[in-house]
């Protein structure tokens, strides 16, 4: 039977405690500056959980893993799937601190920055324990490695075209008019490869380090 990691207990312990963590830490800045300005966090993470949301699911729903059901669903997931790790690039606002000390808006930002990626990569784990199953273990990595890199490229239109996921379907014309156009900017293929390089050689640590 096909388990996901969200499943065990241990995980799903700890991940609440953390969200709880990032909460507490949210709710200390509000109430200290009288300022939301981090707020926009609190939905970043919310995003960054509908990717392990989904993959949980289809772990739990072999059924839903056949056929053209998967592409259907991996391709819902892979839209979403940016949003885990983009949590990082918010580290853009840093200087932004309302009086707050740099060493708190910096713990702050570290937290749902690790929130989200470990929401990333609890999410791709289960991801590719359902391609390599389905497909074998060169599909899998195959597979693990495109959505590393093209999530690299997600987190760059959402960072500075800002584009979010579902402008695929409220805003199509758009953004298949731009994509076409940033591949030949070199700024986007550096930061894509450099990002999507970065999610996969962590994702190769929390995968071999796990199945110790």
């Amino acid at each position: 039977m096909n388990i996901s990691i969200l499943t065990n207990n241990r995980t799903a312990t700890t991940l609440f405690i953390l969200a709880a963590f990032n909460f507490g830490l949210l709710a200390i800045r509000i109430f200290t500056t009288e300022s939301l300005f981090y707020g926009f966090l609190i939905w970043n993470l919310i995003l960054a959980g509908v990717p392990m949301i989904v993959s949980n699911w289809l772990v739990e729903n072999p059924n839903f893993c056949q056929n053209k059901k998967l592409f259907i669903f991996t391709a819902i997931w892979l839209l979403f799937l940016p949003n885990a790790p983009y949590i990082i690039t918010d580290f853009l606002h840093f200087k932004n601190s309302d009086g707050m000390p740099d060493w708190f808006d910096l713990l702050l930002l570290m937290s749902f920055s690790w929130s989200g990626i470990a929401f990333g990569f609890i999410s791709i784990a289960d991801m590719h324990h359902i391609w390599q199953t389905r497909f074998g273990n060169k599909t899998g990595w195959i597979f693990i490695v495109l959505c590393c890199l093209l999530s690299g490229f997600g987190i760059y239109l959402g960072r500075f075209l800002r584009y979010n996921s579902w402008d695929i379907i409220s805003n199509p014309l758009e953004l298949l008019t731009d994509i076409p156009l940033l591949l030949l900017q070199l700024r986007t293929i550096g930061f894509s490869l450099g990002y999507g390089m970065f999610l996969l050689l962590a994702y190769f640590f929390f995968k071999f380090n796990s199945a110790k």
